[in-house]
C-alpha cells in the first residue's frame, strides 16, 4: 500500500509539475518577445535557414531526426521553429519526415543493439508497464490510440515497439497518422507566432499544455487497467 501511495503522489507531483512548466514557459517565452521583439528572433531563424539555402530544409528534417533518436530532447520547440519557418503544413510535413527518419533509425538500432539498448532508453518500469503491447491482437489499435492521445510519451513507445512484433513501415504509418494532430498544434503555434500573434499564440499554446495534461492522465490509466488486465490473466492460469 505504502508503494503505491508513494507512485500515486509522484504521479500527481509530475502532472503539478508540467502545468507549472507550461504556464511558466508561456510567461517567459512572451515577455522575451514583447522585450527584444519578435521579429528579431523569427528572422535570425529565417536568416539560418536562408544561409543554408535548400540544405535548410534538410537540415531542420535532420534536427527532427535527432530530437526522435536521442528521446529526451523535447519535440514541441522544434515543431514550433519548423511552423515559424515554413508554416503550419510545410512545418508540419517536415517534422513527420524526421520523425518517421528517427523511427527507421530507432528501428535499425534496436534490432543490432537489442533489447539492452530500449532498457537502457526507457528504463526496465516503463519497458514492464508496455508488455501488453506485445499481444498482436490489440496491439496496432492501443500504438494508435496512445500515439494520438496528447502529452504521452511519444518516443518510449517508439523506442519499445521494435520489441512488440510489429513491422517497422506498419508502425511509421501507424504512428505518423497517429501525430498528425499533435505535431500540426505545434506548427500552428509556431505559424501564428512569426505573422505577430503572440496573444493568440500563447492561448493555443496553454490549451495545447491543458489538453497535454489531460493526455497524461489518459495514458496511465490506460496502462494501468491494461497491467491490472494481464496481472488477472496471468494468475487465472
Amino acid at each position: 500500500m505504502r508503494e503505491k501511495k508513494k507512485g500515486g503522489a509522484g504521479f500527481w507531483v509530475l502532472i503539478a509539475s508540467v502545468a507549472a512548466l507550461m504556464v511558466i514557459s508561456t510567461a517567459v517565452i512572451y515577455y522575451y518577445i514583447n522585450k527584444y521583439g519578435l521579429s528579431r528572433v523569427t528572422d535570425a531563424l529565417r536568416d539560418l535557414v536562408d544561409s543554408l539555402g535548400a540544405l535548410g530544409v534538410v537540415f531542420m528534417l535532420l534536427v527532427q531526426t535527432l530530437q526522435v533518436v536521442l528521446a529526451f530532447i523535447p519535440g514541441e520547440p522544434i515543431e514550433i521553429c519548423a511552423g515559424a519557418l515554413y508554416g503550419t503544413v510545410g512545418g508540419a510535413l517536415l517534422c513527420l519526415g524526421g520523425i518517421a527518419l528517427g523511427t527507421l533509425i530507432i528501428f535499425l538500432l534496436v534490432k543490432v543493439v537489442g533489447k539492452r539498448l530500449v532498457l537502457r532508453v526507457i528504463g526496465s518500469e516503463k519497458y514492464s508497464r508496455l508488455r501488453f503491447l506485445k499481444n498482436p491482437k490489440e496491439r496496432d489499435i492501443f500504438i494508435f490510440l496512445l500515439m494520438f492521445i496528447p502529452g504521452t510519451p511519444k518516443d518510449v513507445l517508439t523506442y519499445f515497439s521494435p520489441l512488440a512484433g510489429i513491422n517497422m513501415w506498419r508502425f511509421i504509418i501507424i504512428s505518423a497518422i497517429a501525430r498528425i494532430p499533435s505535431v500540426i498544434s505545434s506548427t500552428y503555434v509556431g505559424d501564428t507566432l512569426a505573422e505577430g500573434k503572440i496573444l493568440h499564440s500563447a492561448m493555443v499554446f496553454l490549451v495545447v499544455g491543458a489538453v497535454s495534461i489531460s493526455g497524461i492522465l489518459i495514458y496511465n490509466k490506460i496502462i494501468e487497467a491494461k497491467n491490472k488486465e494481464s496481472s488477472r490473466k496471468s494468475n487465472g492460469q
